[in-house]
């Protein structure tokens, strides 16, 4: 008796992620309750497929990974993160053709403190099925400068892990900078505030960073890129996402967060992105 409560106390935890929320799918287009089948079709015209996510959304973490699964065995794709930086490429690749272990390739260099539990799942089965990973964002080191020192520091630099240096004025956006300031203004502490160019230079190199690495890819490989960002990056149709459509690539988007209970979606909602998937209902603070 004993032996069988011990076992099923191990299994409690199972138990309780089984019932947790199963994440809703919505096509802002025609405001409805869809499943996942509806992104797999809508799929079929696009180039790039953006998740856009918050990064500490567990569940989210979880449905990325099946959606991911079911586009790979629908299409000839290619799996993109902005948690990999373009100077990681090498060590990406080696790791995903077998020439190095997984132990040696986490233990190349800095990684996000989730990755190994959020991200790398998603490299190892694109590694299981021979499909290309992209580290898709400009080196940190970088976007540091550009964040203390601005945009001019970066000029003097030549590297091959930055996008062409032209590429960082090339798609401004009022509505996006707006965002950004405003996004400045709410999490600065009291007292400090960060040079507001600068910040935003640095979030254009990332968005140029991306869309160089993503168009370079596609075009290159003539398979559909499956990319994961934060979606402060694709949602509205700004940043990334309008910077791969000038470049003449055919995006869909998918905003992947938690909502409060008893929230319907507004207007504006609708426009995050071509999908939405709610990933759980917490209750009202």
């Amino acid at each position: 008796m004993l032996f069988r409560i011990f076992w099923l106390l191990l299994l409690f935890p199972t138990f309780l992620f089984s019932q947790t929320f199963n994440p809703e799918v919505y096509d802002s287009k025609s405001k409805s309750k869809v499943d996942l089948s509806s992104i797999i079709e809508k799929a079929k015209d696009a180039d790039v497929i953006i998740f856009g996510e918050e990064h500490n959304d567990k569940v989210g973490h979880a449905w990325k990974l099946e959606a991911f699964k079911k586009l790979a065995s629908t299409y000839s794709s290619l799996l993109s993160l902005e948690m990999l930086e373009k100077d990681q490429q090498r060590s990406v690749d080696e790791y995903c053709k077998g020439e190095i272990t997984e132990r040696g390739f986490l233990n190349s260099g800095k990684f996000w403190p989730n990755y190994q539990t959020d991200y790398h799942p998603m490299v190892s089965f694109a590694k299981e099925q021979n499909l290309p990973v992209l580290a898709a964002n400009a080196p940190r080191k970088y976007v540091n400068l550009v964040s203390h020192q601005g945009l001019d520091s970066l000029y003097k630099i030549r590297s091959p892990f930055l996008p062409p240096r032209y590429t960082y004025n090339l798609f401004r956006q009022k509505e996006y900078e707006e965002l950004l300031s405003a996004m400045i203004a709410e999490h600065s502490p009291t007292g400090f505030s960060p040079d507001k160019q600068k910040f935003i230079d640095a979030q254009y190199v990332w968005d140029a960073s991306m869309a160089d690495s993503i168009a370079e890819a596609y075009f290159l490989l003539k398979r559909k890129i499956v990319h994961v960002n934060g979606r402060f990056h694709s949602d509205k149709s700004l940043g990334l996402t309008y910077r791969l459509k000038q470049m003449g690539l055919n995006v869909l988007t998918v905003s992947i967060f938690p909502s409060e209970e008893g929230k319907s979606f507004q207007e504006e909602d609708w426009k995050l992105a071509d999908f939405l998937v709610i990933t759980e209902r917490k209750p009202v603070p």
